[in-house]
């Protein structure tokens, strides 16, 4: 390894770590932490039926966790760029089609007594990020941008607050997954 190499690697791993964390000792990658599978949820969860429902939601959790950053990410491209080409964008497409999939997996989703209120967290991310969605088509020169960005913002912090009351350690329901963040090593 070239000593420019040596220092760039050096100058990330000391930009994550603590001083005192292992990994400075070794350069070995940190093990990506895996969501519990379907043993480990019944186990974590209590039954069989809320480990299978945990399962069956996770799909539908991680489609709407990256839905909802898609639309931070074209709201904030909105409102730097002050345009509405922006809806033209692939990535609209995607997001688009990412929570239209999710939509008919939520229909199926099967939420046993207590899981219920669950489901209408997902549910409710859902309605949020399609109101976002649906303004899309309606932009237009004659659009006041203010309010509708402050509306699409509102909409937007409201599909991140039910998705978060929807979140679960023990399910792998995370918003953010720190598993590899600064000093997650485990010690």
């Amino acid at each position: 390894m070239s000593a420019h190499a040596e220092s760039q690697t050096f100058n990330r791993i000391v930009g994550i770590h603590k001083p005192d964390c292992a990994m400075l000792m070794r350069c070995d990658p940190v093990p990506e932490a895996l969501p519990p599978g379907e043993a480990e949820l019944v186990a974590a969860l209590g039954s069989e039926q809320t480990g299978d429902y945990a399962m069956a939601c996770r799909g539908i959790y991680e489609d709407l966790r990256r839905v909802i950053g898609q639309l931070a990410g074209l709201m904030i491209l909105a409102r730097v760029t002050r345009k509405i080409e922006f809806v033209e964008l692939e990535q609209v497409d995607n997001c688009t089609k990412r929570w239209t999939d999710a939509a008919d997996r939520i229909a199926a989703l099967k939420a046993p007594g207590p899981l219920a209120r669950h489901k209408q967290q997902i549910q409710a991310a859902h309605d949020f990020c399609g109101k976002i969605l649906r303004t899309f088509p309606q932009l237009n020169a004659r659009t006041d941008l203010d309010v509708t960005f402050d509306e699409m913002g509102e909409h937007l912090e409201q599909a991140y607050r039910s998705l978060s009351q929807a979140s679960s350690h023990e399910a792998g329901l995370v918003m953010v997954d720190f598993s590899n963040a600064c000093c997650s090593c485990g010690r």
